[in-house]
């Protein structure tokens, strides 16, 4: 850690401890592969420690699997020792949280770049892109959109989720899209995830409530830091699970809960500043050239971004059937929901694309890293992307793998994700998505008993 970060850590630490000196413990929070934190609870004196020196967590804990099992056929934590990795706490995301017994402090903990940092680390995979803009003196501006579902707290008698009630009426939520009832119906829930927010330091946009029952949005504002923004993304993950156990109730970011009722999506607002803080993407009051490299670098490296942006058997089931928002066709266009990267409207030169396709499983560092790399593929490479479309698109295209094998076969082929990316991290990826989709498979359930028993 650099000096100044180091500095910086330190004052953030002290303000926070001195204006709330009843905290006596906090939290240690890294994100894995799936998406997961993983962390540790220590007594507050162990703080001041771990930000002069780091701290030590099992570098295998990244490759575990969406149950928090390892892998057999990754070797990480399975035939070598299962050794340490050295990690330091990340400034600026110091923070607390109430949901609990008792408030208590968190803060988010990467790899150690004094050391070699993990390749494995999504967090650092999305850095190592953000170096390569910064080789071009390039920086992304990004912002998140992230929907998710309350559920009922309890499960009906065969297992399955049911429609979260209303909090004011008792009645199950309805599926009326942008209803401010719906909004102030479940204000006691929603206030709560704001206020939670401000405390983590998230600040927060529009709150909208969305085509499912029990579905909303909120969105956050653009971060020219884009670790940041995803550190936002994962710490929301958190806080909207936690306050709706709070609430008796359950929330998932699952891409497709219900096949005949609307999933969640994972949009993503991405412009590009040079070193003088100038939009690339803008030309005046027209969209820019570059902005259309862009797109056509989205395009190009789409089917094996693919993994990264629907990263569970679950999620092409959002791409399939019922209500659904999730382009899955080679296509942009200007104001367009129904295209895979939307040039939405521009005020004020703010020129940017949107990308629609990942859902909200996705975990947030690795759907951004994909995105970066493919409008880096399209900006270096000068592609073109065709012509917009201005029809709403309805039919999938033949080239986008529809399922989680396909996707995996073309990433583990896409030299764009790679030169990116990393050999190293894309092969270990696919062979850890791989893995646990074998381990999905290998699993008779009661319909498979109901079909073909007799």
């Amino acid at each position: 850690m650099q000096p100044e970060s180091r500095q910086q850590l330190t004052e953030e630490i002290d303000h926070l401890l001195k204006t709330n000196p009843d905290i006596d413990e906090f939290e240690v929070l890294v994100v894995d592969i799936c998406g997961h934190f993983f962390g540790k609870r220590y007594p507050i004196s162990k703080l001041h420690s771990f930000a002069r020196e780091g701290l030590a967590f099992p570098a295998s804990m990244f490759v575990l699997d969406s149950i928090g099992q390892a892998i057999p056929e990754i070797s990480f934590g399975w035939d070598d020792g299962d050794p340490d990795g050295h990690f330091e706490l990340v400034p600026g995301s110091f923070s607390l949280n109430d949901w609990s017994s008792k408030p208590r402090a968190q803060i988010l903990a990467t790899t150690s770049a004094s050391d070699e940092p993990s390749f494995f680390e999504p967090r650092q995979v999305l850095y190592k892109i953000l170096q390569a803009y910064l080789a071009k003196k390039w920086r992304p501006m990004v912002a998140f959109e992230l929907e998710f579902y309350l559920f009922d707290e309890q499960r009906d008698k065969n297992g399955l989720i049911q429609v979260v009630r209303n909090p004011k009426t008792g009645s199950t939520d309805s599926p009326m899209v942008l209803s401010t009832t719906r909004i102030s119906d479940f204000e006691i829930v929603i206030d709560d995830i704001i206020s939670a927010c401000k405390q983590q330091n998230i600040e927060t946009g529009a709150i909208s409530s969305e085509m499912g029952p029990g579905q909303y949005e909120i969105n956050f504002n653009h971060h020219d830091d884009v670790l940041r923004g995803a550190d936002e993304a994962c710490l929301f993950k958190r806080i909207v699970t936690e306050v709706a156990k709070k609430h008796q109730m359950c929330a998932s970011f699952i891409a497709k809960p219900w096949l005949d009722l609307a999933g969640n999506g994972l949009h993503m607002h991405i412009s590009v500043l040079d070193e003088n803080d100038d939009n690339i993407f803008a030309d005046g009051d027209r969209a820019h050239p570059r902005l259309h490299h862009a797109i056509g670098g989205l395009l190009e490296t789409m089917p094996a971004a693919m993994s990264f942006w629907a990263p569970n058997v679950n999620s092409y089931r959002r791409f399939r059937g019922g209500i659904s928002c999730a382009p899955v066709s080679l296509t942009w266009g200007n104001e367009n929901r129904t295209v895979a990267f939307r040039i939405p409207l521009a005020r004020e030169g703010a020129w940017r694309v949107e990308n629609r396709v990942p859902g909200a499983d996705a975990n947030p560092y690795l759907a951004m890293a994909a995105t970066l790399a493919g409008i880096y593929h399209g900006l270096t490479n000068e592609i073109d992307p065709g012509e917009a479309s201005t029809a709403a698109i309805n039919e999938p295209d033949a080239s986008i793998p529809l399922n989680m094998r396909d996707a995996l076969a073309v990433t583990l082929d896409s030299e764009g994700l790679i030169n990116t990316m990393g050999e190293d991290f894309i092969r270990l990826y696919c062979l850890h998505r791989e893995s646990e989709m074998a381990a999905f498979e290998n699993y008779i359930g009661s319909r498979e008993y109901d079909w073909y028993l007799q």
